[in-house]
């Protein structure tokens, strides 16, 4: 299976599971298929007289006494029961096709799960250390190969975005660097971030942090910056921001001097503590403790070289 030539929705919840576990719940899902079509294409095709009459043998021969005969006047109630019989009949084998159906596609029950072996995973990034087995995993909204542990989806999801930020304003020629919460998650969320920050073993960087009333600062940085700003390659959030497309041309047309580019995050991608329960409960593992999205917002100011 080529994992990444699915739609987004269809791939954006997996789970890797040992061979055997996957190739028989795939031989159930095709054998209860079959099964299903087998029994619609047989009321499709119409019922043969014979089968038409048989639902009135089923019945106890007390239920026929005092029922007109064929050819002796009436034959309404005879024809009532058959069509009766025929509609129990036919609406007993379609619950037989639902259940069946339903009991295909409960497994894996929790909102659309792809289960998939060790191998179909093997164009997929994951964290050091995974695959894990029974472990659900979710990919990223941005970068198609990246999938993350449920449990840390968000925050390594923001952290990528906000990582990707700091890129592009140090590739842009940033000498200084403040980045305040106005938003959401603040410093203790960043403190456990796992980005590339300025820090004061890097060359000409200087690091502190402080507060302030309106906004949380988490850190400012001083940089040698560039007066030869570009683009990086390979941004995956960019294309989908117009304001840091705006500082980026005001800087390379025009020689910006001072910015502040905000980070956003505010979609949950249907990553819910209401999904995270359903996969507990359904004996699936979340690879940590769940960490619920918050709509955030961090603002990175500062000047570019001149």
């Amino acid at each position: 299976m080529d994992v990444l030539a699915l739609e987004y929705a269809e791939r954006q919840l997996i789970v890797v599971q040992r061979d055997e576990q996957i190739l028989a719940h795939r031989r159930r899902s095709d054998a209860d298929s079959e099964s299903g079509q087998s029994i619609a294409a047989a009321f499709s095709r119409g019922l043969t007289s014979s089968a038409i009459l048989s639902p009135l043998f089923l019945l106890p021969r007390v239920a026929l006494r005092g029922l007109p005969r064929p050819g002796l006047g009436g034959r309404g109630p005879v024809v009532a029961l058959a069509v009766a019989g025929v509609a129990v009949a036919a609406g007993a084998a379609a619950g037989v096709a639902a259940d069946m159906k339903q009991s295909s596609s409960a497994e894996p029950s929790v909102r659309g799960i792809l289960p998939l072996r060790t191998a179909e995973i093997a164009s997929l990034q994951l964290p050091l250390g995974h695959p894990l087995f029974d472990t659900v995993y979710v990919g990223h909204p941005a970068r198609p190969a990246s999938y993350y542990p449920l449990a840390d989806f968000h925050r390594r999801a923001f952290e990528h975005k906000f990582s990707e930020a700091l890129r592009l304003v140090t590739s842009l020629g940033a000498t200084t660097i403040k980045v305040s919460a106005v938003q959401g998650w603040g410093r203790e969320f960043s403190a456990g971030l796992q980005v590339g920050l300025p820090t004061a073993k890097s060359a000409g960087a200087k690091v502190k942090s402080r507060e302030s009333r309106r906004r949380e600062f988490l850190y400012s940085a001083e940089l040698a910056g560039s007066t030869d700003p570009v683009i990086p390659s390979n941004l995956v959030w960019y294309p989908h921001e117009d304001a840091w497309q705006e500082i980026a041309r005001q800087r390379v047309e025009h020689g910006l001097r001072s910015f502040e580019l905000r980070v956003t995050y505010q979609d949950d991608f249907s990553v819910t503590s209401e999904l995270a329960a359903e996969v507990a409960q359904a004996n699936f593992k979340l690879g940590g403790e769940f960490e619920r999205q918050q709509s955030t917002i961090w603002a990175i100011t500062g000047t570019f070289a001149c």
